[in-house]
């Protein structure tokens, strides 16, 4: 990709965002997939920022804020999986946008197959 074809940071919505966040908290081993409420949808609504299934993402001067809502595995070491989401969300978020991220928040919302 030459310079012509960068996508110009601010012209990346928070819905790819969200995308891109969603995405890479399913690769880390020990995710099983994303959660979200229907009380968070609503709650949108009333508070606008982008959400997707599962990812919340606010842009604000210091950087991105990123919510993830996620179900584990079973048997899994929670701390240790969800440092990983925060590390790769924030590293593909950054990558793929240009942009800071300056927060992720990995909330788990169970474990195992529901």
């Amino acid at each position: 990709m030459n310079d012509n074809q960068k996508i110009n940071p601010q012209e990346i919505s928070n819905e790819m965002v969200c995308s891109i966040a969603s995405m890479a908290a399913l690769g880390v081993e020990g995710i099983d997939k994303m959660f979200m409420r229907l009380s968070d949808e609503i709650f949108d609504v009333i508070n606008p920022s982008a959400v997707a299934k599962g990812v919340k993402v606010e842009k604000l001067e210091e950087g991105y804020h990123i919510d993830v809502h996620v179900i584990t595995e079973l048997g899994i070491i929670i701390p240790e999986v969800a440092r990983k989401v925060q590390i790769k969300v924030k590293e593909s978020v950054e990558i793929m946008t240009g942009n800071q991220v300056a927060q992720v928040n990995v909330h788990v919302k169970g474990s195992g197959k529901y």
